[in-house]
């Protein structure tokens, strides 16, 4: 394996700009393109959106997207999936297919009769399934990855802007040492067709760090952290939001998060956690990040990490047994509801005393830690976080859940808030400064019309990431067969 991995290394050679560069591409078979998106989905938001939901814009514009060059055909027979190309050009995919495996092999990029190599040579896509669930598809986009050292890749959907009739399997690729296949795995929705035609972006793929541990404390730990919420949503926040958009996000965040841009640049990322348990916020130094889930209320997200990563061994994950630790933060709903969406008007029907009962002990949290003259000079922004749901204006299918929790990170990070999906709903993808600003909103997105959707207590809303922002702006270096 040294060996092959020592051809790959030599094979690998850049031809793209490698400024801010943290990984590598081998294009095999030009089936698939790595492509960036702008924020505002090239005019496609709306301009509300555009103005002033930043988090929104960067979330759009997060990782870069898997972009089909040709379109796939995936088929639904007898209880499994297969893809085959379509429309012209699908004979000649093919047999590229087949010309590009023992060029792979002969040059070091996989191992002979290895796992990836068997599991390719059955074509550009395979069936697969766990125990009894619905069947998966493995489609591989032509594409060898290979992260740079202290770098994994993410391989997620496309999010905001996705087919509605696939899911995207969450995978991490962790191996600096080899290229890895480019595989989506992906599931057809129960509505989709027993036919469909796949084109344009199918995934995401994005550098994140490994190297991150969230510690879980209450709001007495981190009093800083209230105290920031309240100066945020202050009265002349909801004065001025009455009639304009307020651009506060965005003016804090240019503020404060260039000031932790630097401080990760020099290395002082400990210094963003206050009462914190040392570290770096550094992307590049040594040690672990660490950011601090601050628990308000009820209902506590949980602190999940990453325990199986994809490698050159194969196509299956495996245990992670590396050093660093890759930890998020899942975000729970903590009031069973229903929202209605009838094109004009967003009705949102929470459980009422389940609401009521969460709002209370946000309050007595609030009164413990800063007494009560506190809430009464700060009652609008204790309410904007109590009432648990915002709606948006008259015709937009969107709405908040705002968790009773916040997230902090050292300074030059931001979170990665990625939806999870829901029967007639989507909790979109965004990316937040929480170094700045520690609030984590589910913005829902209604895709059902006249009908409720439900979301019980419980239920997945939201996967918190913390990411240093330079690997936010990070690209990629082109590699070549050595005879290309």
């Amino acid at each position: 394996m040294a060996a092959a991995a020592a051809v790959v290394a030599a094979a690998a050679v850049a031809v793209a700009a490698a400024g801010e560069a943290c990984f590598e591409v081998l294009d095999a078979l030009g089936l698939c393109r790595l492509t960036r998106r702008t924020g505002d989905l090239d005019g496609a938001v709306p301009l509300r959106v555009a103005k002033a939901c930043v988090p929104l814009l960067e979330g759009n514009a997060f990782g870069l997207q898997i972009a089909l060059a040709r379109p796939i055909e995936v088929q639904r027979r007898l209880g499994s999936l297969r893809a085959e190309p379509a429309g012209e050009g699908g004979e000649a995919l093919l047999r590229a297919h087949r010309a590009a495996l023992p060029r792979l092999v002969s040059q070091g990029f996989l191992a002979p009769e290895g796992a990836w190599h068997r599991a390719l040579r059955g074509g550009l896509a395979w069936a697969c399934r766990t125990g009894l669930g619905p069947p998966r598809l493995r489609l591989w986009t032509g594409l060898l990855v290979r992260p740079d050292p202290g770098v994994w890749l993410r391989v997620a959907g496309a999010a905001n802007r996705r087919n509605l009739l696939i899911e995207v399997s969450e995978a991490y690729l962790a191996d600096e040492s080899a290229f890895v296949p480019l595989v989506v795995e992906l599931r057809l929705r129960d509505e989709a067709p027993r036919s469909l035609r796949l084109e344009g972006e199918i995934g995401c793929i994005a550098p994140v760090r490994p190297d991150v541990e969230i510690e879980d404390c209450a709001l007495a730990d981190a009093p800083e952290v209230g105290r920031a919420h309240a100066e945020f949503y202050d009265a002349r926040y909801f004065a001025v939001k009455k009639g304009e958009v307020t651009r506060k996000y965005r003016r804090l965040v240019g503020d404060k998060a260039r000031a932790g841009d630097r401080k990760a640049r020099a290395g002082e990322g400990s210094a963003g956690i206050a009462g914190g348990a040392g570290g770096t916020g550094s992307a590049g130094g040594a040690g672990a990040a660490r950011a601090r889930l601050v628990v308000a209320g009820p209902g506590a997200p949980e602190i999940d990490e990453v325990t199986e990563v994809t490698t050159a061994a194969g196509p299956d994950p495996v245990p992670w047994r590396g050093g660093a630790r890759l930890a998020s933060v899942v975000v729970r709903n903590a009031v069973a509801f229903r929202a209605t969406f009838d094109g004009h008007t967003l009705a949102v029907a929470p459980d009422a005393p389940r609401l009521a009962e969460g709002a209370a002990a946000v309050e007595r949290t609030f009164a413990q830690v800063y007494g009560d003259d506190f809430l009464a000079a700060n009652r609008g922004a204790l309410w904007y976080l109590t009432k648990y749901f915002t709606p948006h204006p008259p015709g937009e299918p969107h709405f908040f859940v705002k968790p009773w929790a916040f997230t902090r990170t050292p300074p030059g990070w931001s979170s990665l808030l990625e939806g999870v999906h829901g029967d007639g709903y989507d909790v979109m993808r965004g990316v937040v400064a929480t170094d700045a600003f520690f609030a984590t909103p589910a913005v829902f997105h209604v895709r059902r019309i006249g009908a409720p959707i439900e979301v019980p207590e419980g239920a997945p809303l939201l996967r918190v990431l913390p990411v240093p922002r330079d690997l936010l702006r990070a690209g990629f270096r082109e590699a070549r067969f050595l005879d290309g």
